[in-house]
């Protein structure tokens, strides 16, 4: 059995909000330079997505433990791979005053990629149990029920599937090659943990 400390999982929740805050605004600016009204629609459908999840995410953590000031550790402890590739993405569509159908077509296949990794980092969390071990303490403390936590977690987790099939679309409409889209997202597997290959978040331990 896996043995955590409480803050970790706060700490992550936290983190996995603020992560979220930056993803909605990655979208929104890219949405507001792009000139394709389906496309620009489709980019602010997963901007809000994501700032629901971060409001739902930071309002977990708080309800569990008092909510800490940012937190300086987060990219190295819980995100660096994701974190960086926001950070990466976000300086690329700030250098641009408006995104080309051609450029917006390569930010597509990167958002993908994104996307998956968003989705396997819940994923691991909620395959662990981690929260499961908790579910007693928390909910006597701070009455706060960690399997309703978990489904949560798991219709954020759908979340970021539909915002994949929706960058599909994206590039659909950009290149009219719906199956070369679907070919390029990173295929995962929720459903089947056994073919889980990715690394656990550092600080869930």
């Amino acid at each position: 059995m896996v043995k955590i400390k409480q803050e970790s999982v706060v700490d992550y929740l936290y983190c996995a909000s603020i992560l979220e805050e930056r993803t909605y605004l990655l979208y929104k600016n890219l949405a507001d330079k792009v000139d394709i009204p389906l496309v620009n629609s489709l980019l602010l459908h997963i901007a809000y997505d994501s700032q629901k999840h971060s409001a739902i995410l930071r309002g977990i953590s708080g309800s569990i433990a008092k909510p800490k000031k940012p937190s300086k550790n987060c990219e190295k402890k819980l995100f660096g791979p994701t974190w960086s590739t926001i950070e990466r993405l976000t300086q690329e569509i700030a250098r641009e005053k408006r995104i080309s159908k051609e450029n917006m077509s390569s930010l597509v296949k990167k958002l993908m990629i994104l996307e998956s990794t968003v989705g396997e980092e819940y994923y691991i969390l909620v395959q662990l149990k981690t929260l499961e071990y908790m579910t007693k303490e928390i909910r006597e403390t701070y009455n706060v029920d960690l399997e309703d936590l978990k489904d949560i977690l798991e219709t954020i987790i759908n979340d970021e599937e539909t915002h994949k099939e929706l960058l599909a679309k994206m590039k659909k409409i950009l290149v009219g090659d719906e199956k070369q889209a679907e070919d390029e997202a990173p295929a995962v597997k929720y459903k089947s943990p056994d073919s889980w290959t990715a690394h656990i978040p550092a600080g869930i331990t």
